[in-house]
């Protein structure tokens, strides 16, 4: 019995490893091909600061709408947008609301993505006109 527990455990690291390594897709799924065109997708970031004796209500900071085809996971472009609101609006983030402050949402068409930006934009600047700012900002990739 001692000698088939180890032997278990290594042919399901083997298993594992191999499930890891190679691409493979789910049901109706399509594996992921880097060299294929990817469909076209759109973004926008948002970035909500807490309220501060000079902003009592807080601030909203909202990007423009940019192309993100070719990016698969927003954490680059999340990442790219902090750096831009700390360097021209000295933003903090709050490191207890880390994940929630700052976000970027990603549609599969530009009016999509202008939509969806307004439907946050619109509330803020009625409720919080000198706190809700429009950054212009954009992505661009490196």
């Amino acid at each position: 019995m001692r000698q088939r527990i180890p032997a278990f455990f290594s042919l399901l690291f083997l298993v594992m490893a191999a499930f890891y390594e190679l691409p493979f897709a789910l049901a109706g799924e399509t594996p992921w091909d880097q060299n294929k065109p990817q469909a076209a997708s759109y973004s926008f970031c948002m970035a909500m600061e807490d309220p501060t004796p000079a902003a009592p209500k807080g601030k909203a900071y909202f990007s423009d709408v940019f192309t993100t085809t070719d990016v698969r996971v927003l954490t680059p472009v999340r990442d790219a947008y902090i750096k831009f609101l700390q360097e021209k609006y000295a933003y903090a983030q709050d490191p207890t609301t880390f994940d929630n402050s700052v976000s970027c949402a990603k549609v599969h068409s530009m009016d999509e993505a202008a939509s969806a930006l307004q439907a946050r934009l619109k509330p803020g600047k009625q409720a919080n006109p000198e706190g809700t700012i429009e950054t212009g900002w954009t992505y661009q990739a490196n």
